[in-house]
Parts: structure tokens; C-alpha cells; sequence
């Protein structure tokens, strides 16, 4: 009987792969690259050789495995199992992904958005294991958001619900990339954190950031939590001024769905506790006074494996709707 379900999770520069068991538990991981050429052709080759690179390594065969997931950035359509868009692999527009991937490995498929393949993966093997709501927040380059309701993914009426890095937390605030103003990532992704603090240093402000921006650099996010912790008073209003802005992004998050467990994921988590002791201040000061607070704050637990384990999960969950 076949017990094992492959996770595909599509990124910009690598396709993670992992296993998954019936009883949710991880088998295994490995990764190839994005190939540069080839189009959407040389994209399903590279994903399908990955599969069959996993299997045989665990001494898998097809007869074993019951299913295939694959996460992809969208827009995607999830019913119809096709890429909209994916500008960084040409050819990609309307492509039939799920289907190329099913048809080539003579399996059943399933796509699902990569944001919510990471939270599914959370919610069935990391950090929000054993809860009945949980809601994930991808802290990176943007915000990203997954959201988990008694087993399954909410995709909203017409599959584009959850995007909760796009809620408007600041009205006609800062143009988001979206086109709207005022959205969550604006102010708290690691990307806007790392543009205010290069601005306030551009505009005079006086921080050990300073001779970087002087110099050309970049500045990420880290460099403006080593300068806070160092002692910089514009790195430690920027650091601030993005957990307060999460919070109210967490403490709406906590009125429209009443989660168990907020879990927070990305790149800005690598800060530990720098993050969340202030992000925690913030969230516990906002939050509303009627009843404690009941909803856990945590960072994701699978790190970079949370989107093939939880592209594994979504396929997973179609078998058992079949």
C-alpha cells in the first residue's frame, strides 16, 4: 500500500523536495537548482528528476507513493492547477503545472500557493502541531501569510484569501508594491526595516550605519539588529517601529480568527529573541482587554523544509478527499 507523499517547493534559485509518511512524519530532503534555461519544460524535467532523485535515495518506488504536492509563488490557480504568471521562468503564463508534473510521473498532483504549503507544513509536523486554528506569518522579503482552519487551508471565495501581509494597518500610509497604502508588509517585512533605516541615515541621522550607507552597501535587516544591539539608537527606533507594526498586524490577525498559535517564519525570525521579546511587549500593550490573552506567539519550527513538507501535506489532505 502506498504510504509516502512527495512535496516539490518551488523557489527562485531551488526546488526543495521532501518525503512525508501517512503519519506525518518526515522522511527526508534534498534540493536542486531552478535551471536557467529550458523553460517550463526544463522546469517540470528538473522537478520530476528531483522526485525520482528523493525516492531513490530511500529506496522508494512509484508503487509507493500516493501522491505528489507542489508549492509555487503565485498567482496560481489552485483548482485548475495552473501557474498564472511566474516572471521569472519564461513561458510560465497559464502552464498547466500540476498536470505536466502528474502526467510525467504517473501520479496524482496537487498545486497549492507556497505560503500556504509552508504554514500546512508547520501545522502538520512544527510548530503548530496539535492546534485547531494557526495562522502563519512569513517575515521576508515581503510578508507572506498561511492560514489553518481544523485541517484545512482557507483560500477564500475566489482563491486569493489569506493575504494577510496585504491587510492595511496604516491608512493612506507608505504605496505598497500591491498598489494599495498602508499594508502590514510596508512596515514590518525585513526589506521595508532595512529601506527606513538606510533612509533615516540618507536624510542625516546619525547611526553606526552610517559608513555603510556612505560606502554603497546594502543594508539588511541584521546589520540594523547588530547596530541596536550595539547600542544605535536609529537602528533601535527602526527595530521598534517594526515589531509595533506586527503586532497590530498580530492583534488583528487574533480578532478575525482566534488562534491557537501564531506562528512567525522568514528571515527576520533568525533574530530569536530580539524579535519577539519587543514584538511580545507590543502585541501583549494592544491587545484588547476583554479576556486574556489565549493566542501563542512562536517562530516556525522546519525552517527551510516547511514548504516541501507542507506541499507533501497538501497532497496528503487531496488523497483523503478523493
Amino acid at each position: 500500500m502506498a504510504r509516502w507523499f512527495i512535496g516539490i517547493d518551488l523557489g527562485g534559485t531551488f526546488i526543495k523536495f521532501g518525503l512525508l509518511d501517512q503519519d506525518f512524519h518526515p522522511g527526508g530532503t534534498m534540493q536542486l537548482p531552478v535551471p536557467s534555461g529550458g523553460g517550463p519544460s526544463g522546469l517540470v524535467d528538473q522537478m520530476v528528476d528531483g522526485a525520482r532523485q528523493l525516492m531513490a535515495k530511500h529506496g522508494l518506488g512509484k508503487d509507493d507513493i500516493a501522491g505528489v504536492g507542489i508549492g509555487s509563488p503565485g498567482p496560481i490557480d489552485i483548482q485548475r492547477g495552473i501557474i498564472i504568471d511566474a516572471p521569472n521562468i519564461p513561458g510560465m503564463r497559464n502552464y498547466p503545472l500540476r498536470d505536466r508534473v502528474s502526467s510525467t510521473m504517473d501520479l496524482p498532483a496537487v498545486l497549492e500557493n507556497d505560503a500556504n504549503a509552508a504554514a500546512y507544513g508547520e501545522y502538520i509536523a512544527g510548530a503548530g502541531q496539535g492546534s485547531r486554528i494557526m495562522v502563519m506569518l512569513t517575515l521576508g522579503t515581503g510578508v507572506g501569510s498561511g492560514i489553518i482552519i481544523d485541517g484545512r487551508i482557507l483560500h477564500g471565495a475566489h482563491g486569493i484569501g489569506g493575504e494577510l501581509g496585504h491587510m492595511i494597518i496604516v491608512p493612506d500610509g507608505e504605496p505598497c508594491g500591491c498598489g494599495q497604502r498602508g499594508c502590514l508588509e510596508r512596515y514590518c517585512s525585513a526589506t521595508y526595516l532595512a529601506l527606513l533605516a538606510s533612509r533615516k541615515v540618507r536624510a542625516g541621522a546619525a547611526s553606526l550605519l552610517a559608513e555603510a550607507v556612505k560606502q554603497g552597501q546594502d543594508i539588511d535587516a541584521r546589520m540594523v539588529n547588530d547596530a541596536r544591539r550595539a547600542g544605535d539608537a536609529l537602528a533601535g527606533e527602526v527595530w521598534d517601529a517594526a515589531a509595533r507594526h506586527l503586532a497590530i498586524g498580530c492583534v488583528n490577525v487574533c480578532r478575525i480568527f482566534d488562534p491557537d498559535i501564531l506562528v512567525l517564519s522568514g528571515g527576520l525570525t533568525r533574530a530569536g529573541d530580539d524579535l519577539m521579546q519587543p514584538l511580545e511587549a507590543h502585541f501583549r500593550r494592544q491587545h484588547w482587554k476583554l479576556t486574556d490573552i489565549r493566542t501563542r506567539l512562536a517562530i516556525a519550527s522546519l525552517g527551510a523544509d516547511a514548504g516541501a513538507v507542507g506541499a507533501a501535506g497538501v497532497a496528503w489532505r487531496a488523497s483523503r478527499q478523493d
